[in-house]
């Protein structure tokens, strides 16, 4: 029972802080209830590329290409089809997976650096490609229909209820045979083969539900916006939005990108005023950590916490020596 107890804290404690976002999301102002909203967003997309990047050690740069695709596929499904809107949102996910799925397996065959670029051509060549389909109506827009645009208040709770997804099924892959695996190519990829790991066969349905979350994000994000264009919805900005929110929190852990996203929003939030200016203060807070906290976030109250428990420890070491010397 007592072995069981931390596992029930590490799900229990995301149900219940849900339960509390989608409970009082009418009590909160639209200004609080947006902010939350553009929070929790930020870390469902950090921690669906933190599967693939950190997990796995697959260092993806086309995870806009998912954004954009859940977003045009709700669009285009909100516009033909009068289905509930949560299966949409399911079905956008479900395209966005199999997208995943036909780009993992040419993706995969590149390694280290040569992966990075390539998911990063694909996703400029998919962005130009979508610029000259006549499907997605280029600058001019392709609007969700009104009747299927949701209050703010409703976003907050989807969006709570994408988090909660997002991290139990990232919890769910730490935990199991698929993440020991994933972990043991990122730390030793010929170790591991040579131990019957194989690569593509581990990475790939990673891939896809990670292209899946992602894709149900962009479905999200779409019902916030109103709006799409191929500039926006397969922005690379996603992608470095990802980058910056798990370096800063910790890549590769369950904790870092929940971390990360809240050091990013609020230091964003901050920097809003200064312009051009609010990049420039992110990229360097991203390269001091680098330098100097290459764990990000995570691995810094690690270490605090290391350091507190060793000078707890020596401290309760020699008060019985000094009793004994007194007596």
């Amino acid at each position: 029972m007592t072995s069981q107890l931390p596992r029930m804290l590490r799900y229990g404690i995301p149900m219940v802080v849900t339960a509390a976002l989608i409970g009082g999301a009418d009590a909160m102002t639209r200004g609080a209830a947006n902010q939350l909203t553009g929070l929790l967003l930020l870390a469902c997309l950090a921690m669906a590329w933190n599967l693939v990047s950190g997990f796995a050690g697959q260092f993806s740069l086309g995870h806009s290409i998912f954004v954009g695709v859940g977003g045009y596929a709700t669009a285009v499904l909100l516009d033909y089809l009068e289905l509930p809107l949560i299966l949409v949102v399911l079905a956008a996910g479900v395209v966005s997976a199999l997208v995943g799925v036909i780009l993992a397996y040419p993706m995969l065959r590149l390694r280290g650096p040569y992966f990075a670029i390539g998911t990063l051509g694909i996703a400029l060549a998919v962005r130009g490609w979508m610029l000259n389909w006549d499907v997605t109506r280029a600058s001019r827009g392709y609007p969700i229909p009104p009747e299927s645009l949701l209050d703010i208040a409703t976003l907050l709770r989807v969006a709570a209820l994408l988090a909660l997804i997002t991290l139990v099924t990232a919890l769910a892959i730490k935990e199991s045979s698929l993440g020991l695996r994933l972990i043991a190519l990122r730390d030793n990829e010929d170790g591991a083969a040579s131990v019957g790991v194989r690569r593509v066969r581990s990475v790939v349905p990673t891939w896809a539900i990670s292209a899946m979350l992602t894709g149900m994000l962009g479905a999200v994000i779409a019902l916030q916006n109103g709006n799409l264009t191929p500039n926006s919805a397969f922005s690379i900005q996603y992608t470095l939005d990802a980058v910056v929110v798990c370096v800063i929190g910790g890549l590769g852990t369950l904790s870092g990108p929940l971390l990360g996203a809240v050091i990013v929003f609020v230091l964003r939030q901050y920097t809003a005023d200064f312009a051009g200016w609010a990049s420039l203060l992110e990229a360097v807070v991203v390269i001091l950590v680098v330098r100097f906290f290459p764990d990000g976030a995570v691995g810094v109250i690690v270490r605090v916490r290391g350091l507190i428990r060793s000078r707890l420890r020596s401290r309760d070491a020699g008060a019985p020596r000094e009793k004994a010397g007194r007596a």
